[in-house]
């Protein structure tokens, strides 16, 4: 059985790597954030990923948040370790290490810097899913990728041996729910749209991953409850205030403010991304603190 498949619980944070101000890993940050995020009722993690600014760190962070990630989580949840790189053979070599630690699958996207045609992302998956000793969860991101695929295609990939599943982060829900159609009672689909996470899971998506799950869990939880009770208009109520609180981030920049977020609830001693993504100024910092005022997380920011 597909192990991602034996929790009811699916909500995974797409982890964020707390970064000191000279680019280190902050090891204490990180196990204060995913020892909150278990607290507040998560399913599981998945790290290293575009939150994580997998792709931007040192092959030596990647690894070493994800053997922390998987310590941390031992009888708490699951852990899907983004090993995505520029050199396909360092993300082969990453999905081994997640193996190695104890991590429970592995996901990537596709590759995509200078343009890949659909038979080569094909090939790719295929050898990740080989050479993977843990089930693979493909990524489907047009906004980032710039690949359009269709479900017809996206399908193909299911049908690869060791494919668990997608991780889809796109707004057609015709296409989600098409592919849905291609998949075998033993995979898995990941919501990856954090402000359509009641309409993707009415669709028929199993779970979510997503960046805003780090500093709202428990509503981004609320979401999830009423969606698997049946209760669609409480999850869109709920979801409805998780967008007040995902506005003004599609305003700014997501990432650098989701740190300051995490900062001001004092859940990461630092606002640090990796080079050269910049923290939010102070005039943005003001900004982005007005617009969450009256919004559910506003009793969070403690700092």
């Amino acid at each position: 059985m597909n192990p991602l498949l034996k929790t009811d619980n699916r909500i995974l944070p797409a982890l964020v790597t707390p970064l000191t101000p000279d680019g280190s890993l902050d090891e204490k940050s990180a196990e204060r954030l995913i020892d909150h995020l278990y607290a507040k009722g998560v399913g599981g993690l998945y790290v290293t990923g575009s939150t994580g600014e997998g792709i931007y760190l040192d092959f030596e962070i990647r690894r070493r948040i994800v053997e922390i990630a998987v310590s941390r989580s031992k009888g708490h949840g699951q852990v899907i370790v983004h090993v995505g790189a520029i050199q396909a053979s360092k993300a082969f070599e990453l999905a081994q290490h997640a193996g190695r630690v104890g991590a429970d699958a592995v996901s990537s996207i596709p590759p995509f810097a200078g343009g890949y045609s659909w038979d080569e992302v094909k090939s790719f998956y295929t050898q990740l899913a080989s050479e993977s000793p843990l089930p693979v969860v493909a990524y489907f991101i047009p906004s980032l990728t710039g690949q359009q695929h269709s479900f017809v295609q996206l399908a193909q990939l299911l049908a690869l041996p060791n494919v668990a599943g997608f991780k889809y982060t796109a707004p057609d829900f015709y296409v989600m729910q098409r592919l849905l159609t291609r998949f075998s009672p033993d995979q898995i689909l990941y919501n990856g749209q954090d402000e359509a996470l009641a309409l993707g899971l009415q669709v028929g998506a199993h779970g979510g991953i997503g960046t805003t799950y780090n500093f709202m869990p428990e509503l981004i939880m609320q979401v999830y409850r009423h969606c698997q009770a049946g209760q669609f208009a409480e999850a869109v109520a709920a979801q409805k205030r998780a967008n007040d609180i995902i506005e003004p981030l599609l305003m700014s920049q997501g990432l650098a403010a989701s740190k300051q977020i995490l900062y001001w609830q004092g859940l990461i001693d630092h606002v640090n991304c990796a080079f050269p993504r910049a923290a939010l100024t102070e005039a943005q910092q003001k900004q982005l603190r007005d617009l969450l005022s009256t919004t559910a997380i506003a009793e969070t920011l403690v700092r």
